[in-house]
């Protein structure tokens, strides 16, 4: 029994740290390239009849091939990178102020401050990217938030990202 709960625990141990690691590392990179075809979530602004705003989230590629090049700032040998495009399918500005990562379903890091600027039709590209010690299939997810040019709040839960496997 106690062989059974320390190996356990290191196990835990290790997967909390690889999820740590992997929000280190995320942030900008080159995209690795996909015929895949991407993953959309559209998601609407202001949810109240005739509201004013879209903002869609596409992943590209999807789902996201395992790599081995190499991310700075982590040693860790498996990595992915995709590309996550915003775009305001609405009829009035939005502005992207907050972002919240998760990995495998724990949010992994959050971050506010951003100033995305986006008027009705204007779209723009974040590469991301994630490291991991394990090769195994994972999934991520981003929400983004902030606020359209009427004051409504807005947050957006972009499409759950699949990362495949070696």
């Amino acid at each position: 029994m106690i062989l059974s709960t320390t190996r356990h625990t290191c196990w835990v141990v290790a997967v909390c740290f690889a999820v740590a690691i992997a929000a280190a590392c995320n942030g900008g990179g080159p995209t690795a390239p996909s015929s895949v075809a991407p993953t959309t979530t559209v998601a609407p602004v202001n949810p109240t009849p005739g509201g004013s705003g879209i903002l869609e989230i596409t992943i590209t590629p999807s789902p996201v091939p395992w790599s081995s090049e190499p991310i700075e700032g982590c040693s860790l040998p498996h990595t992915w990178r995709y590309d996550q495009l915003l775009k305001n399918m609405g009829e009035t500005q939005i502005t992207i102020s907050d972002r919240t990562d998760s990995f495998d379903g724990v949010q992994v890091s959050a971050r506010s401050g951003l100033g995305i600027v986006l008027p009705p039709g204007a779209d723009t590209s974040i590469r991301t990217r994630w490291c991991s010690a394990y090769s195994t299939e994972h999934r991520t997810q981003t929400t983004f938030s902030g606020s359209d040019a009427a004051g409504n709040r807005i947050n957006v839960a972009g499409p759950v990202v699949r990362l495949m496997a070696r």
